[in-house]
Parts: C-alpha cells; structure tokens; sequence
C-alpha cells in the first residue's frame, strides 16, 4: 500500500472511530495487519496526518490550550498524553523565535515543554504499555476530534507566521498578585459563604486598585497597546449562566466577553492586567457558586416531579447577577477613592483603554448576537439571591483571617 493510499485510508478511519460506527473495528484491522516494514510506513503516514490535522486546528483559530480542554471533554480518559506528545511534534518544525510568548506559556501550561521532542508512535506506545490496536484506537481518535472542530476567532498569531516579539509591558507586581490568589484560594477553601464572599470581595478591590496604579504609570509613560483576548473553558452543565457570572466579572474589570454555548467556552476581551484578573477572579467565583448551588439542594415540584434543572440554572443565573452588582460596586468604590488630581490624569488613560478593547473586540466578534436566558424557576432565583447576598463585597468590611 502507497503513502497517498495510507491518506486517504485514515481520514475515513478516524470518521470511524470517531463516531464508534461498525466499520472501525474494520478500518483499524486493515491499519495493524502489515509486517514490520509496512508498519513504520503506516506509523509514519499517521504522525503526518495528525500533525497536519494540528495545524488545520490553529489555522482555524484553536490554540494548544484550547485543543487539550476541549479534548478532555470530547476524548476518552487516557487519551490526552497522545494528543499532548502530538502537539509538540507539530511544534518542531517552527523556530523558536517564530513563536509567541503567550502561544510558549500555553504549551508549558499543557505539559509541552522545549526541546520539542519528536513523536515515534511505536516508541510511545511501547513507553505507554499500550498496544497496537489500542495505539491506533487513541490516534485515530484523536484525529477523528480534530477533524470535527469549527472555526474560532484567531486570538493569537499562528507559529512560524510572524517574528517573534516581546508582549506589551505590564506592570508587574507579584506581590499583589500573590496576595490575590492567597485570598481566593482561601475563598474556595472555606466552608462558609459569608467569609468566601467577602475574601473575593477585597480580592476585587485589590485588583481594582492595582489596575488604576497601572493606569496612573501609563498617563506617564506611553505603553504600548496591550488588549488582547483570551478562553475560559466552562463546565457543562449551565453553560450560560456561568457565561454570565464570567460577564458579571468581565464587565468590573472593564472587559467584554463572548459565548460559545455549544462549546461551552468563554473568550474575554481586555487589557493584559484585566484579563489576568478576570480570570484568576472567574475560576474562583465559578468554584464558589457551584458549591453554594450544591448547598441548596435539589428541587421538587408541587406534584413531585424534579425541577432541580431549572432550580439550578436559575439559582445561577441570580448569583451571577447579584455577584456583578456587587463587584461593579467595589471597582467604582476604587475609583472614587482616587484623589482629583489623579483622577483627572486616569480619565484619558481609561478611554484610551476602553477604546483599544472595544476596536479589538469589534474585530474578532463582528456579528456577534445578545442571547437572552429566560428565568423558569423563581426558587431557584431567590435562592441564587440569598446566596449572593450574603457575599459581603464592601471593599471597607474587614476580613477574618
């Protein structure tokens, strides 16, 4: 069998395994059954298709980051290490200079570390214990996933298309940093609601603060556009409604954000500094309020039939907007509490951010839609309430250690 028959052979075959259809077992057969020879032929067609599929992906707008979180979602447990050995031998054939900065972070962040090392799928598997048939199972899994992903905004340049450069400055502070996740890691730590609440709430407050320190060193010096975009995978289920508490933090830390349900993926738009904090400040109040959902308990009907659905997705949809309330409050708290004479230094600096966001978001999401969710369960709404109430966000409440 030729090289161009082996190709043509492995997209049907991934299509196969993909979709668990009768002809997998088949497809896979017809791969395994050659002798030795024929098999580095067959390895060899494999790695090239798939890292070809790898680079369609970025093309269409996916970043390494984004591939590995979906793929735990979409792939069968066990399958990732291939799919992370395959990105980095997609990765080899790019100079390091020819790759971003933030591109770099996310594959450290996914376990692909440089030297990129290069991908034997015999070795691996022989290195995995695994065998053959259960080799290309896995592979062609993964390519079956590949094939199937859509078209996403492109939020970083594609390796190998464009001279590496450095990212634009932020200031640093990894003291204040520090101190924010020490904060919201004691938040998710906690087993009571008003105390979580309130340590998010000077989180926020500390963010605000160090986001108009950095405002006040750019009315100083010139810094060079840094808004950018990034993804916040969401678990599923209650998609939307987590989509709006990460909108609720979003919009008090002056970014914008996008909804992909299907996915259930967020894309955040905002300076480097906002995006950071938004994150880091989502992640934790996600954590939170699926804790204190679970607190509530399921919902029965009057008749006895379950609306624990409904209850939840309402509960959530509540906590996101009394949460957005409450930290909006504290970032205008921060910014009143700025003396007159800086504040009349912060007013251009904020608008000139606040126009670089807009002008960016506006090119990634030119058609984007306002998708409202309808409240169905009012129980789970006042539930949602109460439990957002007791989040005690006055960046003036003192905080118990």
């Amino acid at each position: 069998m030729s090289d161009e028959e082996i190709l043509r052979l492995l997209p049907v075959a991934a299509a196969s395994v993909a979709r668990g259809d009768d002809r997998a077992d088949t497809e896979l057969a017809r791969l395994g059954a050659y002798d030795e020879r024929d098999r580095a032929q067959v390895d060899r067609c494999l790695e090239s298709f798939l890292t070809g599929l790898l680079r369609t992906a970025w093309e269409r707008g996916w970043a390494p980051a984004d591939v590995v979180q979906y793929g735990r979602r979409e792939l069968d447990p066990g399958i990732e290490p291939l799919l992370v050995a395959t990105i980095s031998e997609e990765h080899r054939s790019y100079h390091p200079d020819t790759i971003d900065p933030r591109w770099l972070d996310q594959l450290t962040d996914v376990g692909v570390t440089q030297p990129f090392t290069q991908l034997s799928l015999t070795s691996w598997a022989a290195a995995a214990r695994i065998g053959r048939y259960l080799l290309f199972h896995q592979a062609l899994s993964i390519a079956g996933f590949l094939q199937t992903l859509p078209i996403m905004a492109r939020l970083l340049p594609i390796p190998g298309t464009t001279a590496r450069h450095d990212r634009a400055a932020v200031p640093a502070n990894g003291k204040m940093l520090a101190r924010i996740r020490a904060l919201l890691a004691k938040a998710e730590a906690t087993e009571f609601p008003d105390e979580a609440e309130a340590l998010s709430g000077k989180a926020q407050e500390l963010m605000a603060k160090f986001s108009l320190d950095s405002a006040l060193v750019e009315a100083e010096v010139e810094i060079p556009d840094d808004s950018a975009a990034r993804r916040l995978w969401v678990e599923t289920p209650y998609v939307s409604a987590k989509a709006q508490l990460v909108g609720a933090v979003a919009a008090a830390n002056r970014c914008r954000t996008v909804v992909i349900e299907a996915l259930a993926v967020v894309t955040i738009v905002g300076s480097e500094l906002d995006l950071q904090h938004t994150e880091i400040l989502s992640t934790s109040l996600l954590v939170q309020a699926n804790r204190a959902m679970l607190a509530a308990g399921k919902h029965v009907g009057r008749r006895g039939e379950s609306r624990t659905r409904s209850f939840r997705q309402s509960f959530l949809m509540a906590y996101a907007l009394r949460i957005g309330e409450r930290l909006q409050a504290t970032a205008s708290a921060a910014e009143a509490a700025v003396p007159e004479t800086d504040a009349q230094r912060l007013l251009p600096v904020l608008t000139k951010r606040e126009e670089r966001v807009e002008a960016l978001y506006t090119k990634l999401f030119p058609h984007t839609t306002t998708r409202r969710t309808r409240i169905t369960n009012g129980a789970g709404w006042e539930a949602g309430l109460t439990a957002a109430d007791q989040a005690q966000l006055d960046a003036r409440r003192q905080v118990r250690r």
